[in-house]
């Protein structure tokens, strides 16, 4: 498996971090897309308090537009025990908090024996040549995201990246780089023919194990809107199989977006 060279999206800049032309979204000028928010903020926090755990339960409240430029990261320990540690950090901007994200790791345990149901779906992967950045639409192959027209149907969505990164000269740990991709489950329910219609203003994930390598997928599993309010979900897997579970709220924008809203 080839690890592909991709922009970083932040630099470390004094106590604090610069935006990269890569952490550029596109719902507004100047602004910082989703998946560069959540792969900053999960990379400190995994670095800082994550060492010999399994971070599993991701939140990402993204309440305010974060704008490109500088940005403060304030870190917190909340917990620490036996089981279970939770630590919280957030954005700070003109001396405001604009995004705020806590994180649940876990201490290893010995492997149950009994055996329970789980979906036996498996998303499939695209071949390894597939583009960094990919798309399906119901049973089709992965198409670039440049190809919105592909995709902009009414179809159950996949996608498919590959080697995002966080931070300049440092390497993106996996929980970080899922956290990233967790921020497309918005793409992958709430893409349509009307393109993507909901702006999400939150994301979770709920991971059983980090992925394997630097490639990681998402499939939508529903999307429910009413009253201009969404909620979806979306499956998380990598080549060896499923390994999370991500949710979003949403509200309508009343504009579409026709493309992703990451890099």
């Amino acid at each position: 498996m080839t690890t592909l060279e991709v922009p970083a999206q932040f630099a470390r800049s004094g106590g604090g971090f610069d935006s990269l032309p890569a952490a550029e979204g596109r719902w507004a000028p100047g602004t910082l897309s989703g998946p560069a928010i959540a792969g900053l903020l999960a990379q400190v926090l995994d670095t800082e308090f994550g060492e010999g755990l399994v971070g599993t339960r991701w939140h990402c409240d993204m309440f305010r537009m974060v704008r490109s430029g500088h940005l403060d990261v304030r870190t917190r320990l909340v917990r620490s025990g036996r089981r279970i540690r939770v630590a919280e950090a957030e954005i700070i901007q003109n001396d405001k908090t604009v995004v705020r994200a806590a994180v649940t790791f876990y201490h290893r345990a010995p492997q149950p024996d009994g055996v329970v149901w789980s979906d036996p779906h498996v998303p499939a992967p695209p071949p390894p040549e597939a583009p960094r950045l990919a798309m399906a639409g119901g049973s089709g192959d992965y198409v670039s995201s440049d190809t919105p027209e592909h995709w902009a149907t009414a179809e159950r969505k996949r996608v498919w990246t590959r080697g995002w990164r966080v931070l300049d000269g440092e390497e993106t740990t996996p929980f970080a780089r899922a956290a990233m991709v967790s921020d497309c489950t918005n793409l992958v329910t709430g893409m349509g023919t009307g393109g993507v219609e909901t702006i999400n203003g939150d994301v979770s994930m709920a991971i059983a194990r980090a992925p394997r390598g630097d490639e990681i997928g998402l499939e939508a599993d529903q999307f429910v809107i009413v009253d201009g309010i969404s909620i979806s979900s979306a499956s998380m897997f990598d080549r060896d199989g499923r390994f999370g579970v991500c949710t979003v709220t949403g509200v309508a924008t009343g504009s579409a977006v026709h493309g992703p809203t990451s890099s």
